[in-house]
C-alpha cells in the first residue's frame, strides 16, 4: 500500500504502556464533537500551569480521553508525564496513569489525516482480534502546528 507524500502511518503494535505520573487539566463530561473545542481551551490552561509548576519542558503533551456511562460524551485531559513528586499547580492535578495495554500506530503528518489513522488503527485492532476498551491517548512526540507534515504523534487506544 502507498501513502501520500505528506503523511504515513506505521503498522500497528500491541504494547504495554508503564504506569506514569500524569500532570493534566481535564475538561467535564463533553460530547465527542465538542472536543476539539475543549482542547482549544485547556492548552493555555496547561501550559500556564507548567509554567508555575516548572514541570514538563520538552516532554509529550498527551491528550487521554475515556467514555462516561453516558453514550458519546466523554472526559478529556491534557497533560505531560512527570516525576512521581510532581505537584498540582494553576487548574492542573496529578495522577498515576496505571499500567495499561494498548493498540497503537505512529501517526506522520498534518492533523488533516490523522482520521485515516484512527480508521487504520481500528480496523487493525478488529482484524487482529482484540477488544478496544473506549480509552485512547495521542503522545505529541512532535508538533509544528495543525498543517505540518513534521509531526509525530502516537496513537494509542487501550484494549483488554
Amino acid at each position: 500500500m502507498t501513502t501520500p507524500a505528506d503523511y504515513h502511518i506505521s503498522p500497528m503494535r500491541v504494547l504495554t504502556m508503564r504506569e506514569q505520573s500524569f500532570f493534566y487539566v481535564a475538561c467535564p463530561p463533553t460530547p465527542m464533537a465538542a472536543l476539539d473545542e475543549e482542547l482549544e481551551r485547556l492548552m493555555p490552561l496547561l501550559e500556564a500551569a507548567q509554567a508555575e509548576a516548572h514541570v514538563g519542558d520538552g516532554a509529550p503533551v498527551i491528550t487521554r480521553y475515556y467514555p462516561t456511562a453516558e453514550p458519546n460524551i466523554y472526559i478529556m485531559e491534557v497533560g505531560v508525564p512527570v516525576k512521581p513528586d510532581a505537584q498540582p499547580a494553576g487548574e492542573a492535578q496529578v495522577q498515576m496513569l496505571s499500567s495499561c495495554r494498548c493498540a497503537a500506530v505512529l501517526y506522520w503528518g498534518s492533523l488533516e489525516h490523522i482520521g485515516e489513522a484512527y480508521g487504520a488503527l481500528t480496523q487493525a485492532v478488529k482484524d487482529a482480534g482484540l477488544e478496544l476498551t473506549g480509552e485512547g491517548q495521542e503522545w505529541y512526540y512532535h508538533f509544528e502546528g495543525d498543517n505540518s507534515p513534521n509531526n509525530v504523534i502516537g496513537l494509542h487506544m487501550k484494549i483488554l
